[in-house]
């Protein structure tokens, strides 16, 4: 039984050490990512370079090559390249002749996933980009929109990926990875609107926008995301702000999600986790990155580092230099990571006195040169490092100024310190004391002096008198 005891015993300081044990993560699906949003560290990857099929995914990066050539208040007129969808892929939103603003189109192609959406928004792009042709079909269009997806996503810096059509369509040659759709994913979170359509629960409202033209063909919408994992949806997540679902049935049931909370925002994809398991993957993703990551302050600007002894110091110092750094830097950090971290102070080696012996920090002193150290003057570097990697390097400053002891320093010091003596208050009865001596001397001079004077007088008096 003693072993067993042992082992909670050293379980107990681990959960100490690191704030808490990280379970593995039961997953159902076959290629996933967790990653931050700001700094795209992975956090936790299965397969994350697998080839998979992204469906309706695709829609994210389709977003994001639109805006770069279409304003969302353009207006566009859906024509016949909505005709003749592929089986299973029709959603029946637009009519032929429609009036429709290019944010309307993105908010029916990444609410309602509409594919029609995706074609009227890849044949307006390419007229725009290729103003000097007449590309009025679809066919003709699509694969120069699909130039563009993978011109944008080697932009992004995917690694694997290639895209033939702008809404998902089920094609061998279009596919991604989990680490290459992240990519994507976090761009298209950097987009103010394409991030605030996503975080819909649903719309509703006329193509126009409540604008009427004349003889403007108009309808209205009503639609709710397909995306259940938005707060109070029925996979809701409190910290789910959006994203994209995706479904064909070589893909599977497909989800990028996107979450923030406590200033930490994340990013999953989720390939071919069928029936309700894309919704339970994500959620263990998130809350396990909710609960193991964070950003800390590794190095808080105006911090004080350290204080270190002064070899030579002025008589009037405390022969202690105070050291500060006025850089600030932050850190996703798991609790391990935060464990580990360490501070390391080194000094300019042409001020340094090498330790005798002992290297530690009590014993490492400074040597003031010619001249002193002023305030703010460089002294030496602190560096943090992470399970021994450094990842943050700033200067150390002098909080104050520091002059070396010389013979002149010497005699202002005793100098100073005889005439603050010689003037305190705590002199003042010495003063008075003197003062009573130096009366008492001068008046018994001054009797005396008198005394010897009326004596030579009556001596003078008391001599005889005769002619001369």
């Amino acid at each position: 039984m003693r072993w067993i005891y042992s082992a909670i015993f050293a379980l107990t300081i681990i959960v100490f050490l690191t704030g808490s044990i990280i379970p593995p993560l039961t997953l159902q699906t076959e290629a996933a990512i967790l990653v931050e949003q700001t700094t795209g560290r992975v956090l936790y990857e299965r397969n994350m370079h697998r080839r998979m099929y992204p469906a309706s995914m695709t829609k994210l990066l389709t977003a994001l090559v639109v805006l770069d050539y279409l304003h969302p208040d353009d207006v566009l007129v859906v024509g016949s390249e909505i005709r003749n969808m592929p089986s299973g892929y029709t959603t029946g939103v637009h009519q032929e002749g429609e009036h429709i603003t290019v944010r309307m189109l993105l908010k029916s192609l990444l609410i309602r996933s509409a594919n029609e959406s995706a074609r009227v928004l890849a044949l307006n792009t390419i007229q725009v980009r290729n103003s000097r042709f007449n590309l009025h079909y679809l066919d003709d269009a699509k694969p120069v929109f699909a130039s563009l997806m993978n011109d944008k996503a080697r932009e992004l810096g995917t690694l694997d990926s290639r895209f033939t059509n702008p809404y998902g369509l089920h094609d061998t040659r279009h596919f991604t990875t989990a680490y290459d759709l992240a990519l994507v994913a976090r761009a298209f979170m950097n987009v103010p609107l394409l991030a605030e359509i996503v975080g819909m629960h649903s719309f509703e409202g006329d193509g126009l926008e409540g604008r009427d033209p004349e003889g403007a063909f108009v309808q209205r919408f009503s639609w709710t995301n397909t995306n259940q994992m938005l707060p109070d949806a029925p996979h809701g997540h409190p910290f789910v702000t959006g994203m994209r679902t995706g479904y064909t049935t070589p893909a599977g049931e497909c989800f990028a999600a996107s979450a923030y909370s406590n200033g930490l925002g994340l990013i999953t994809i989720v390939f071919d986790s069928a029936g309700p398991g894309r919704w339970q993957d994500t959620r263990r993703l998130l809350d396990f990155g909710f609960a193991n990551f964070a950003f800390r302050d590794v190095a808080g600007g105006g911090r004080v580092s350290h204080s270190v002894q002064l070899e030579n110091p002025r008589m009037e110092d405390d022969g202690v230099l105070t050291v500060f750094s006025n850089g600030s830097y932050s850190a996703l950090l798991s609790a391990e990571e935060i464990a580990s971290l360490e501070r390391i102070v080194t000094y300019d080696a042409l001020l340094l006195v090498p330790p005798e012996g002992d290297e530690s920090d009590d014993a490492i002193s400074l040597r003031i040169p010619l001249g002193g150290i002023s305030e703010g003057d460089i002294v030496g570097l602190v560096s943090y490092r992470i399970n021994g990697e450094t990842v943050y390097t700033t200067n150390l400053y002098a909080a104050h100024a520091v002059f070396e002891r010389t013979f002149d320093t010497d005699m202002d010091f005793f100098i100073a310190r005889f005439l603050g003596a010689l003037f305190s208050r705590e002199a003042v009865p010495y003063w008075f004391g003197s003062l009573g001596w130096l009366f008492g001397i001068v008046s018994m001079w001054i009797a005396v002096t008198i005394s010897r004077r009326a004596r030579n007088y009556g001596r003078w008096r008391s001599m005889p008198r005769g002619r001369y």
